[in-house]
């Protein structure tokens, strides 16, 4: 009988109008990232030919002013050889410039590393990105740091240095990306929405359920587990078409790329940061998605038995997932007294928490992997008791009632 009720439940995911038009939806946004999104991405690799190469030409012009005026020394006031930085940095365009003419991105790659260095990131004091940041220094060293940290092992190793390579598009630096953007977010949505009429649906077809030999806590067993390996299923299933498509066009890329991690947050320097690789980084991230995943259909479950609404249930739930950005500020550390690592909605956001970023964000240090996964796994049992209690006083007859 627990065989034929989850080809059941199972058809009835499928089938549902609701879902498909969902997948509709999420099939769209894919392919509008994927061909439309990704190619334009700026990486903070990004080099603007156009603007070097008018660069170039100022700089050229000021250059014989001063070389008619004979001002190709120190400037006494501010003690800074002006002429001579602005000639290397001439030098370092024109030869990346033509290094991407001659396609020798190596090359090309070596001399922008040596140019991002050399001007230690000043390009990012031009970037709205930092205008509304309480701490835009701060910041923008992480970024430098970061990057550096990234290029560095890029250029030393031994893979093939290709465009898409350094503009950070390959598949998977473009899913490394994403998860340190808003995926675990949209990942966890897709989970709620499929999970916000799990129970609540069957109040329309009330003879056909009630009939059923099997308790009322085994049925929302099944159901959740159900929604459960229906909703991994559609995330796999997206994920590879998104594979697929990312690499017909920039390549798969390497799972042992390097990228900076930051687990100290004592002196904001170099000293802090780590490495990891991609392929590490991409597999402790995504162990967080079942557990989370898990938590979130639990927790639609016994909205379902509460509020007896899918768009309730969808709404409730979704507050639950963005709890966080209705109290996060850059300084909040604590919630109630108590260290928000001790807190699960620090952890829906897991994509950050593998690198170090949240603890960044905050300053903090206790915001761990293990610590993660240990606050998810006791949230995920609070629920599952008080599920087992919701669903003692709310049987099947006063839910169907």
């Amino acid at each position: 009988m627990n065989g034929a009720f989850y080809k059941h439940e199972f058809n009835i995911m499928l089938k549902s109008r609701k879902n498909l038009l969902f997948l509709l939806l999420l099939g769209i946004g894919l392919v509008i990232y994927c061909f439309m999104i990704l190619p334009n991405y700026q990486s903070y690799n990004y080099y603007d030919r156009e603007r070097a190469e008018l660069m170039v030409q100022e700089k050229e012009a000021m250059q014989e002013g001063r070389e008619r005026r004979g001002a190709t020394g120190i400037i006494l006031f501010t003690g800074m050889p002006v002429y001579a930085m602005d000639q290397y940095e001439i030098n370092i365009n024109k030869a990346m410039m033509a290094a991407l003419d001659d396609e020798n991105y190596y090359r090309f790659f070596h001399l922008h590393i040596l140019n991002f260095g050399w001007n230690q990131g000043s390009f990012l004091l031009d970037d709205p990105h930092f205008d509304d940041s309480p701490f835009p220094q701060k910041d923008r060293n992480h970024i430098y740091y970061k990057t550096m940290i990234k290029n560095e092992s890029l250029i030393s190793s031994d893979f093939k240095i290709t465009p898409a390579l350094i503009s950070e598009q390959t598949t998977v630096q473009a899913l490394t990306n994403l998860f340190l953007g808003y995926l675990p977010f949209v990942l966890l949505f897709i989970v709620i929405f499929f999970s916000s009429d799990v129970v609540v649906r069957d109040r329309l077809n009330k003879t056909i359920i009630q009939g059923i030999p099997l308790s009322w806590y085994r049925v929302i067993n099944i159901k959740s587990l159900v929604v459960f390996f229906y909703s991994l299923l559609i995330i796999v299933a997206l994920a590879l078409l998104a594979v697929m498509f990312i690499s017909i066009q920039f390549g798969f890329g390497y799972l042992s790329l390097q990228i900076g991690t930051m687990p100290l947050q004592q002196t904001f320097t170099l000293l802090d940061y780590e490495t990891m690789s991609i392929g590490s980084y991409l597999l402790l991230t995504l162990s967080f998605l079942p557990i989370c995943a898990y938590l979130f259909i639990r927790l639609s479950v016994l909205f379902n038995l509460i509020f007896k609404n899918q768009w309730v249930v969808l709404i409730t739930s979704s507050l639950v997932l963005f709890l966080e950005t209705f109290y996060f500020t850059r300084t909040t550390r604590e919630l109630f007294g108590i260290d928000v690592s001790f807190f699960p909605q620090t952890y829906f956001d897991f994509g950050k928490v593998v690198t170090g970023e949240k603890n960044f964000l905050i300053n903090v240090e206790s915001i761990t992997y293990t610590k993660g996964i240990v606050v998810l796994l006791i949230s995920i049992l609070v629920v599952e008791v008080t599920l087992f209690i919701m669903a003692k006083w709310i049987n099947k007859r006063r839910f169907y009632k």
